[in-house]
C-alpha cells in the first residue's frame, strides 16, 4: 500500500478489525525510519486524538475524504 499518497490529506482508515477512523494524515514514516523496519506508519489528528499513529499491517482500506469539521 502506498501510504506516502496520503500525507497532508484527509483520509478514512478501516482497519482490519473493523473500527474505522476519520483525520487529517499529518506524519508518513517510511519503514525504514521505524524501529522495526518492516511496515510503513501514518499518523492522523481528529478531535479525539491529536496523534494516532498505526502501520500497514493494521490497515484493510484506506480513502481519500473531503475536509470535515471536528
Amino acid at each position: 500500500m502506498d501510504f506516502y499518497q496520503f500525507f497532508g490529506k484527509y483520509i478514512r482508515v478501516t482497519f482490519i478489525d473493523g473500527e474505522v477512523m476519520e483525520g487529517f494524515c499529518n506524519t508518513y514514516n517510511t519503514k525504514y525510519d521505524t524501529e522495526d523496519e518492516l511496515y510503513d506508519e501514518l499518523t492522523i489528528e481528529n478531535a479525539k486524538y491529536a496523534y494516532f499513529g498505526f502501520d500497514e499491517s493494521e490497515v484493510s482500506k484506506i480513502e481519500e475524504i473531503e475536509k470535515f469539521d471536528w
